[in-house]
């Protein structure tokens, strides 16, 4: 009796959570039809090229009034990204011809930003072009606007990467992120006993959104600080106006209720997991004008006890990943 009782009130929780899911999917529809005429020429773009990978040229992103605008709240840093794409030895073809999908800036902070690292995703690598499983777990339980969103975040494992900075932190920096890939979880726990502070900028997140977020995304910001001590993280992201604003944080805070329903159904009987799914549940979301703020808090408990399981899940889903889309289940 227990154990039918239990499957029932399983199956309630995933009709529950895929109907919130649907409910916020066709209401971000109808937003969309109803906004798009009024900014046909801003929104354009974004639609008419839904199918490129990056737009954005690298002459744009690191032009020093774009790093400017980026990074101008914290000057010192500023200074440090200045003279490392200064000093870059990147060939002028190359400068011309690139696109970036991201811009991501990490460092040590003590009295001054150390060890800085600019790190350029561009296009996707075909032959390394990353996807969910078309059997999987994930797209048997997710609406299609959420399955896709899910794909566009996977999209960066398949970039091309460069990464700019002194010899010394090039090299730990690929060490860092081939651990988190391979499986090396001593790698990232040596690697993080300290702070290290995070700061990215994607310049033009329409091509990387799905098609019912791109006509209220105008450029997205992530700033934070992740250690074995705990991870702070606030993503600012820029809409066209206040209304589509208010709009975009509904629907956020309706993927994250989705996201941790779901979370709960598979990985709710785990203490730590829980522990996780409330923490995540207590991150705000809230807007001013034409902007919105999310902030989110993990303690070292749950980073000490989640990384090694994420890292493992992610080093077996990008070794799928590499094997095609596709992949049996």
């Amino acid at each position: 009796m227990a154990s039918k009782l239990f499957r029932v009130i399983l199956c309630s929780a995933v009709i529950a959570a895929i109907t919130l899911g649907w409910a916020v999917t066709q209401s971000t529809l109808r937003v969309a039809g109803a906004t798009n005429h009024l900014g046909e020429k801003l929104l354009a773009p974004s639609v008419n090229h839904a199918n490129d990978s990056v737009r954005t040229p690298m002459t744009k992103v690191l032009s020093p009034p774009f790093l400017q605008a980026a990074f101008g709240d914290n000057q010192p840093l500023l200074d440090k990204i200045l003279e490392i794409v200064e000093n870059s030895q990147i060939p002028d073809a190359e400068i011309k011809q690139s696109k970036i999908g991201l811009l991501l800036v990490t460092y040590r902070l003590q009295q001054n930003p150390t060890g800085v690292a600019v790190h350029l995703f561009g296009d996707i690598v075909d032959e390394r072009k990353p996807a969910f499983s078309s059997e999987g777990y994930w797209r048997s339980q997710l609406p299609d606007s959420f399955y896709d969103l899910g794909q566009s975040a996977l999209s960066f494992f398949g970039r091309s990467v460069r990464v700019l900075a002194d010899k010394d932190t090039e090299a730990r920096q690929r060490r860092f992120f081939d651990a988190i890939i391979n499986n090396r979880y001593p790698i990232l726990t040596n690697y993080l006993q300290d702070p290290l502070f995070f700061s990215g900028v994607i310049p033009d997140p329409s091509t990387l959104a799905t098609d019912h977020f791109r006509p209220y995304l105008a450029s997205v910001l992530i700033k934070g600080k992740v250690s074995m001590t705990g991870l702070d993280c606030e993503v600012i992201a820029h809409s066209f106006d206040e209304g589509r604003a208010r709009e975009l944080a509904q629907a956020i805070s309706a993927l994250r209720t989705l996201a941790i329903g779901l979370g709960r159904v598979r990985y709710g009987h785990s203490e730590y997991a829980e522990l996780a799914l409330n923490q995540l549940a207590g991150g705000t979301i809230e807007t001013q004008g034409p902007t919105v703020f999310g902030r989110v808090a993990l303690s070292g408990e749950v980073i000490q006890r989640a990384l090694p399981k994420f890292v493992q899940g992610l080093s077996k889903g990008v070794g799928r990943i590499r094997r095609g889309p596709g992949y049996p289940s």
